[in-house]
């Protein structure tokens, strides 16, 4: 199956400052009609270097239907009911969306890096998990069936339930909170980070397992901090360096898996035709296996936490957690 969304809101900033290349300049007439001539891209002069004269280039922000999304994916679904009482129903999805944002928000600017072209956004969209499984059944036990003393009112007619979730994880963005510095535009800034030499998409992930992995989910060698714009002119101690935007791209590397199974044994035990009493014990997260959350919480590892960029601090869903349950009916 394949989706196609358009027009999609997005939020940005388009009155991004201008960067003037090596050797240029930029003419802005003031007040009184006096001309200057701005030869360095620095943060003080970035609101003369906006596209609207006189406004500072955060100072607002434009909600456009210019945004649109893909998503193609490949569904199967295999079920049967077996003999004996036991029904058994798998889903497998493989899939991949595309978007420039993934959400609509109102409050924070949405596109990444460049915000007059939506191509410097476009990548996977936050919630895109390529591989999904789920596997759900019902066993009716057939041990004790056919009793009808008090062993087999006791321990006949019990049913087990389970649903197992198996699923890729979502993306993550590396970011450098101190980029885009040369523009501006609204904050939050959302500018990536730099690739260091010989690095990219592909191995930048760190190697070895999902625990080893926790301190550090991307390689902290792979990234580094996104440099000054061309005519930056010189670094002053204590003054906000007039930064770029990075070469890595939005959501290309992938965060950890989840795997989760709950279970459920129950029975009904009947008092008569119209009267019974169900009796139900479910455990949630049944193995107590671990689920990672993505870095920060919100798919963004920010390279300005050095050596931990990229770590693990939560997880999702829930340890063990069994409960009991019992219902009266009448």
């Amino acid at each position: 199956m394949g989706t196609k969304g358009t027009h999609l809101r997005s939020t940005a900033d388009p009155g991004q400052a201008n960067v003037i290349p090596p050797g240029g300049s930029l003419t802005v007439t003031g007040q009184g009609g006096t001309q200057y001539v701005i030869t360095q891209n620095t943060v003080a002069n970035a609101t003369a270097r906006g596209l609207y004269v006189g406004i500072n280039p955060g100072a607002f922000e434009a909600f456009a239907p210019n945004s649109d999304s893909h998503y193609n994916g490949f569904q199967a679904t295999v079920s049967h009911h077996f003999s004996k009482g036991l029904y058994l129903q798998s889903a497998y999805t493989y899939s991949k969306s595309i978007d420039d944002v993934s959400t609509a928000s109102v409050a924070f600017i949405t596109r990444v890096n460049d915000q007059l072209s939506g191509a410097a956004s476009r990548g996977l969209s936050d919630f895109d998990r390529r591989h999904r499984f789920v596997t759900s059944l019902n066993y009716a036990l057939p041990f004790m069936n056919n009793r009808h003393d008090a062993v087999g009112y006791v321990a006949g007619g019990w049913e087990v339930d389970s649903v197992i979730v198996a699923q890729s994880g979502t993306p993550i963005t590396i970011q450098d909170s101190a980029g885009g510095a040369a523009y501006d535009i609204t904050t939050p800034t959302i500018a990536t980070a730099d690739f260091a030499h010989g690095f990219g998409c592909g191995n930048a992930l760190n190697s070895g397992g999902l625990f080893s992995k926790l301190a550090n989910w991307v390689n902290p060698a792979a990234y580094q901090k996104v440099g000054l714009v061309p005519n930056a002119g010189a670094v002053v101690a204590g003054v906000t360096p007039p930064t770029g935007f990075g070469d890595s791209p939005r959501n290309c590397i992938i965060g950890p898996k989840q795997v989760n199974v709950d279970f459920t044994l129950g029975k009904t035990f009947k008092f008569g035709e119209r009267q019974n009493l169900r009796f139900r014990t479910e455990f949630f997260n049944l193995f107590n296996h671990p689920s990672f959350q993505n870095p920060l919480n919100f798919g963004f590892a920010d390279v300005e936490q050095g050596p931990n960029i990229g770590k693990i601090t939560q997880t999702v869903g829930t340890p063990r957690l069994v409960q009991f349950s019992l219902k009266y009916s009448f």
